[in-house]
């Protein structure tokens, strides 16, 4: 094993987490000294396997398992929220299912609700979540409630190996001018440090996208 590669599994280990960085600096001085007699390479390669089970505990920025937790909407950064004034979200990420839970606050009125539903896995076809609706909290202001049969139909997949959680979701609303099929595609993507969640949403009845903004409140849990 040359130096190079040495380092770059080093690197691969430890760098998820800048906490850690104190121990990648150690285990690359232990690397350099390995590799300068014989067997070092051996117990390098030895030692390195041991503790690559340490990396899987470690939510990386930019995995599945960093989506996870408590998030804190930011108005300064994000597309206007009205009628509401408070969007807290929390996810839960277990196995090929995620819950997102949503509260929504403005004054003395809230709203709340949660979803569960099965990622796809690439190359499969998996049949959407239907869920109930039991309000459309969304530009209430402007007229449109549920419709239809009062349901969403929600399909969910990871992209970009994990870094994004992409939502495509199907629903009717009421408006004054009768029942209208939406489309929603919502994207969810984690910033590379971990602290910030960017919702960007692309609605069939709006030409811009919708995107929300929300600072992590708590620690990732996979």
């Amino acid at each position: 094993m040359s130096i190079s590669s040495a380092a770059s599994l080093c690197r691969s280990l430890f760098t998820c987490d800048p906490k850690l960085e104190p121990l990648a600096h150690a285990l690359r001085s232990l690397v350099n000294k390995l590799l300068l007699f014989r067997g070092g390479a051996i117990i390098l390669a030895a030692t390195l396997a041991a503790l690559a089970p340490c990396r899987a505990e470690v939510p990386v920025a930019g995995t599945q398992a960093a989506l996870a937790g408590a998030w804190h909407f930011d108005a300064t950064r994000s597309t206007e929220l009205s009628p509401w004034l408070t969007y807290e979200l929390t996810v839960t990420v277990t196995g090929d299912q995620v819950t997102i839970a949503r509260r929504l606050g403005s004054g003395r009125r809230g709203f709340s609700d949660t979803m569960t539903v099965n990622t796809v896995r690439p190359s499969t076809v998996q049949p959407s979540t239907v869920i109930p609706v039991s309000m459309w909290p969304d530009n209430r202001h402007l007229g449109a409630t549920i419709g239809g049969d009062q349901t969403k139909r929600v399909r969910a997949e990871w992209l970009d190996a994990g870094r994004i959680l992409r939502l495509t979701t199907d629903l009717v609303l009421a408006t004054q001018q009768g029942d209208r099929a939406v489309n929603i595609l919502s994207d969810y993507k984690v910033s590379a440090n971990g602290a910030q969640l960017t919702l960007t949403e692309l609605r069939s009845t709006r030409n811009r996208p919708v995107v929300y903004v929300f600072n992590r409140s708590t620690a990732a849990k996979q």
